[in-house]
């Protein structure tokens, strides 16, 4: 039986994203994207968030170069808050879609960590913007999952235990699902995408591409 979904709000881009009704057992926090995470260059790509309870919402974004965005707020000053039990769209400025596909190395890393209090974003901030090169650091090159918890703890309250969840995109021009030009799919044809890895998680098994992986885990506690 299909769900009905409530009609999405618009916030503002300071504020918490547009919601609609989710229902049923959740994890702590859960992020995942539309086309299951698999996009050809130049799509829109749309991510979702949900949390089970109330609490302050953080969202990055590192591309394969290791260049980090902040998904969600969109500004350092923007409200962190969102509503347990809802599935939220996160926006970029004008309403767009999160982002857009155009990492070159073909693969991507979304971070979505939930707490109690909001997130500490002070050193991360110049001029009243996101600081972009503080974000960016060569532990996020080198391994993007542990990058951004590192960023994630740096930024948490004193004490203050957060759960996160992290997914992974692929980017590929051989996977099309239109009439892209540029594409040897041909117009309106569907593309077969190459990109195949993996990489060990402890306790977690293996994840493959061109899939994306989620996981439900606690975050650190000191």
């Amino acid at each position: 039986m299909l769900i009905p979904l409530l009609l999405l709000v618009s916030l503002g881009p300071t504020s918490a994203p547009a919601a609609v009704q989710a229902t049923g057992d959740d994890p702590p926090v859960r992020v995942w994207f539309n086309s299951d995470g698999n996009y050809a260059a130049g799509d829109r790509a749309k991510v979702y968030a949900k949390s089970a309870d109330d609490g302050y919402l953080l969202v990055l974004r590192s591309d394969g170069a290791g260049q980090v965005r902040v998904l969600f707020p969109l500004d350092p000053q923007g409200e962190q808050r969102i509503v347990g039990g809802k599935k939220y769209e996160l926006k970029s400025r004008g309403g767009r879609e999160a982002f857009i596909a155009d990492d070159t190395s073909g693969h991507g890393t979304v971070l979505a960590a939930i707490s109690k209090s909001p997130f500490r974003v002070d050193e991360f901030v110049q001029n009243g913007r996101w600081d972009f090169q503080a974000l960016s650091d060569q532990r996020v090159r080198d391994d993007p999952e542990s990058g951004l918890l590192n960023l994630v703890q740096r930024m948490r309250a004193s004490g203050e235990h957060f759960d996160f969840d992290v997914a992974t995109y692929v980017v590929s021009e051989q996977y099309s699902r239109g009439p892209y030009p540029y594409l040897d799919a041909g117009p309106g044809g569907w593309g077969y995408d190459p990109w195949w890895g993996y990489r060990p998680r402890i306790g977690l098994g293996l994840w493959y591409g061109p899939r994306y992986y989620h996981g439900y885990r606690r975050g650190w506690r000191h």
